[in-house]
């Protein structure tokens, strides 16, 4: 017998199991995304930790609409879940997700963000988010600093090849912006050497006396360094909140990366 009892039940029901099936197929997604091989139904219930069938359920009308492919009992990508994509980056260019990844990080910092892209041999900064505070670091779109004493680019110089590296100190004169300026040749080698490593750089008064930065890689789909997204702060707040700039910094550039096509295994240590 219906009652408004089992009406309600029914009905909570109905509403749980709805964002848990969007759960499964968004995870799904993600996982086939960054899988380099097809799956079975047995690899992708055990990834997802979710039963074959119910898994089933969901990937049965996912391969008729094309989203998924299945071909000898292993699913796969379909052409429809690409055109979906392409249909997403032609309508949101990667501007109006930069904009919004810093605006999330400059609200979780409180500190100014910035995002560099490199030219020649200097970083310029073609994007900024200025902090709400009072006292801040306060820089302009368009500026740009010397590779080797800014932290965008020390990031920069971290990602070249021995043999770029080597071209860029031979022609490069390191005159200091500041007197904490490091402008020691093998001292640079270490610090990029530590950069790649950990995947952050850090700036203490090297192009600003009384500022701090913290930059992070941001990477194509093709694996190169598309730019570096940098935490400005005055050197106090900067050494007070420095694991939460360098967490929050690595999340938000994994995000744009990711946006940009880009899958953390492509060169190892770049988001560690």
């Amino acid at each position: 017998m219906k009652t408004a009892q089992s009406d309600r039940i029914g009905s909570a029901g109905r509403t749980s199991e709805g964002p848990r099936s969007l759960n499964r197929i968004l995870s799904l997604f993600d996982l086939l995304a960054q899988s380099n091989r097809r799956m079975s139904l047995s690899e992708l219930s055990s990834a997802l930790d979710c039963p074959k069938s119910s898994l089933l359920v969901l990937l049965r009308p996912l391969t008729e609409m094309s989203y998924l492919m299945r071909e000898n009992d292993a699913y796969f990508l379909g052409p429809r879940i690409f055109q979906f994509a392409q249909s997403i980056l032609a309508n949101h260019p990667f501007g109006s997700v930069l904009r919004g990844v810093m605006n999330d990080l400059s609200k979780q910092t409180g500190e100014t963000v910035l995002y560099a892209v490199r030219d020649g041999d200097r970083v310029v900064y073609s994007s900024v988010i200025e902090s709400p505070q009072p006292v801040r670091y306060v820089a302009q779109t368009g500026v740009d600093r010397p590779l080797f004493c800014s932290a965008s680019g020390l990031v920069m110089l971290a990602y070249d090849t021995p043999e770029e590296l080597d071209a860029y100190f031979e022609r490069t004169e390191l005159t200091p912006l500041t007197g904490n300026s490091i402008t020691d040749e093998n001292a640079l080698r270490h610090l990029v050497s530590e950069i790649r490593e950990t995947g952050y750089a850090r700036t203490v008064g090297t192009a600003h006396v009384d500022a701090a930065g913290f930059g992070v890689p941001v990477f194509r789909a093709d694996g190169n360094l598309a730019g570096a997204l940098v935490i400005g702060a005055p050197l106090e707040r900067a050494a007070r909140n420095r694991k939460l700039c360098v967490t929050a910094a690595k999340a938000s550039a994994e995000q744009l990366s990711l946006a940009l096509g880009y899958r953390p295994d492509q060169t190892g240590t770049a988001l560690n």
